[in-house]
């Protein structure tokens, strides 16, 4: 698995941050949840946001946590879709307005 940091890497004064793209290897131990519900890694998604728990190996980095944002439609409400406005209440007879 391919992640790409977005918290930028600690840099000396001056200089730009400088992010990276890591690459993971995900165990059988690697716990992998979205949001609170624990997941397969079939179950992930390209651009999902994940915050990931790894270590550094001789054999590279092993992700040994690996939590996904719970997925939320974000849709704006159309004009279309408000609701209409209040109607103004007729006068009774014998009123006059």
């Amino acid at each position: 698995m391919a992640v790409r940091e977005t918290v930028a890497s600690a840099t000396q004064k001056g200089q730009k941050p400088i992010r990276r793209t890591l690459t993971l290897v995900l165990t059988p131990d690697t716990k992998i949840l979205r949001g609170k519900i624990p997941v397969s890694p079939e179950e992930l998604c390209v651009k999902d946001y994940v915050v990931v728990r790894y270590a550094e190996t001789p054999q590279g980095a092993v992700a040994l946590s690996l939590r996904a944002a719970d997925v939320v439609a974000r849709t704006t409400p159309s004009p279309a879709a408000a609701p209409p406005p209040a109607e103004t209440a007729a006068p009774e007879a014998g009123q006059h307005r």
